[in-house]
């Protein structure tokens, strides 16, 4: 038995959920499968290791879902980002947020572009 509002899972004999005291269901409705139809906007790129985690900070402070692309495999293949902060192999980290959050996102991290736009560059619109 399942409830439908929270997702918690019950034991056979109880009717309702404890916490939401929603009716409980047999079965959860199945979830959407594929890609969500979302538009995403790149609105950073950033090859600074120290920044990125700041970067996150900023965002999840000012409530703005986003995604990175790039973060993960930074350090994977050898010598990853020795002597710089970014792999030149892979390329700087890239932030993503929901077409509709992009303006209000590139005001939050405008406060971190700096003169060298190789190592980490707020992105307009326009790229």
């Amino acid at each position: 038995m399942y409830c439908p509002t929270c997702e918690s899972e019950y034991r056979e004999g109880f009717l309702r959920c404890n916490q939401c005291e929603a009716d409980l269901v047999e079965r959860l409705p199945e979830q959407q499968q594929g890609e969500p139809d979302v538009a995403l906007v790149k609105v950073y790129e950033c090859g600074n290791a120290a920044l990125i985690p700041l970067l996150e900070s900023v965002l999840d402070n000012a409530g703005i879902e986003y995604m990175t692309k790039g973060q993960p495999i930074q350090n994977l293949f050898g010598w990853g980002s020795f002597g710089s902060n970014q792999n030149f192999a892979i390329g700087p980290v890239e932030f993503y947020v929901r077409e509709e959050f992009a303006e209000e996102a590139r005001a939050v991290l405008e406060t971190f572009a700096t003169p060298d736009a190789d190592s980490q560059a707020p992105v307009t619109g326009d790229q």
